[in-house]
C-alpha cells in the first residue's frame, strides 16, 4: 500500500478489541452498474423480513429475474438502519443436467445521502454458463461501533486490525458521514483475513480494509457484529500465495445466508494468515432429478509460510 501510513489507536470497549494502522491510495475507476431497488422489489413480493429493521437474521429476499450468462445487476437497500452489517446470499434456480446455475456478490459498499440516508449496495453476477436466475438473500447482524476511519480523501484506503476469539464469525458493516448535496459519502470494505500471530498463544486478528470510493473526502464509523459458528472444517495446508477452493454441499436450508471465516492454524514463528476470497452459491441437479444448493468458497494463504486451519461457518436465516 502506498502513500502515508499514520498509527491509529482507539478504545472499543464495547467489543473489547484493538485497532491499528491506516494508509492511502488512488483512486477506484471501476463504475457501478445502474442500481435497482432492494427494498421495493422486496415489498412488492411480500418478503420483507423480521430483520428489515435491524436485529439479527433475514432482511429482505427477491428474485433476480433471468440473468445471462456473465451478467450483472446492481441493487441498493434503501434506508438501512445504522446498526446493521449486511451479508447477502443466493437460492440460484435454472439449472441444467449439464450445467449449474451460480451466483456471487462481486462489490458491496455503504453510502450516506445528503439527509442523512444510510444505504447498502451491491453488485451481483452469474458467474456460470448458461442464463438462470436466484432468489436473492439479504440477511442483517446487529453491530456496534469499532473505530471511526476520520477524513479520507477520494480513493483513500485504511487498514485496521482487531484481536477476537477464536471460533467467533464476524460482519463488518460501515456508516459513513460527510455527505453534501451534490455528492455521497460511499465506503467499500475492499478486503478483510485473519492472520494467527507468530507469539505462541496469542489471539487470533482481524484485518479490515476500508476504501473511500466516492467523490468527495468524507469518514465512515468501522461497525463489527459477531456471531457463534455452525460448522467448521479443515482448510487444507496450502503454500504461502496459493488459494485451496472447496464445496459445502447441501447449503440448507436454502432460505439462509452462510458466513464465512477462518481461524489459521500451525504458523509459529511465521504467522498463518487466510483470506475468504470467493463465496458461489450455486444450484445443481442431482442424478435422480433433485436440486441441491452448494457454496464454493475459496481461501488464500496470505502469509509467509505453508500452513492451514479451519474454516468456520454460521448460518444466518429468519
Amino acid at each position: 500500500m502506498g502513500g502515508r501510513i499514520r498509527a491509529v489507536a482507539v478504545a472499543a470497549a464495547a467489543l473489547g478489541l484493538v485497532i491499528a494502522a491506516a494508509g492511502v491510495a488512488q483512486a477506484d475507476s471501476s463504475s457501478q452498474p445502474s442500481m435497482r431497488d432492494a427494498r421495493a422489489a422486496a415489498t412488492a413480493s411480500g418478503e420483507l423480513g423480521a430483520a428489515a429493521k435491524g436485529g439479527f437474521g433475514t432482511a429482505a429476499t427477491w428474485f433476480t429475474g433471468t440473468v445471462a450468462a456473465g451478467g450483472t445487476q446492481g441493487w441498493t437497500w434503501t434506508n438501512a438502519p445504522a446498526d446493521a452489517a449486511y451479508v447477502v446470499g443466493y437460492n440460484p434456480v435454472g439449472a441444467t443436467t449439464s450445467s449449474m446455475c451460480q451466483f456471487e456478490t462481486i462489490s458491496t459498499r455503504y453510502v450516506q445521502l445528503w439527509g442523512g440516508q444510510r444505504q447498502f449496495q451491491f453488485t451481483l453476477k452469474n458467474v456460470g454458463s448458461i442464463a438462470c436466475g436466484a432468489t436473492v438473500q439479504l440477511a442483517a447482524v446487529s453491530s456496534s461501533v469499532a473505530t471511526s476511519t476520520g477524513g479520507v480523501s477520494p480513493g483513500g484506503t485504511q487498514t485496521h486490525l482487531w484481536n477476537i476469539p477464536w471460533h467467533t464469525n464476524w460482519v463488518v458493516g460501515l456508516n459513513p458521514s460527510g455527505a453534501t448535496s451534490s455528492a455521497a459519502c460511499q465506503f467499500q470494505v475492499t478486503r478483510t483475513w485473519f492472520v494467527q500471530p507468530a507469539a505462541a498463544g496469542a489471539v487470533r486478528q482481524l484485518y479490515v480494509e476500508v476504501k473511500n470510493v466516492g467523490t468527495i473526502a468524507c469518514q465512515t464509523d468501522i461497525r463489527l457484529g459477531s456471531t457463534a459458528v455452525s460448522y467448521n472444517f479443515t482448510i487444507a495446508t496450502i503454500a504461502s500465495g496459493t488459494t485451496w477452493s472447496t464445496v459445502w454441499f447441501n447449503a440448507n436450508p436454502v432460505t439462509s445466508v452462510y458466513l464465512v471465516g477462518a481461524s489459521p492454524q500451525g504458523s509459529a514463528p511465521i504467522t498463518c494468515q487466510f483470506e475468504v476470497t470467493r463465496m458461489i452459491y450455486r444450484q445443481s441437479i442431482n442424478s435422480d432429478g433433485s436440486s441441491q444448493r452448494q457454496i464454493l468458497i475459496s481461501f488464500k494463504n496470505l502469509g509467509g509460510t505453508t500452513c492451514g486451519g479451519l474454516a468456520e461457518l454460521q448460518t444466518i436465516a429468519a
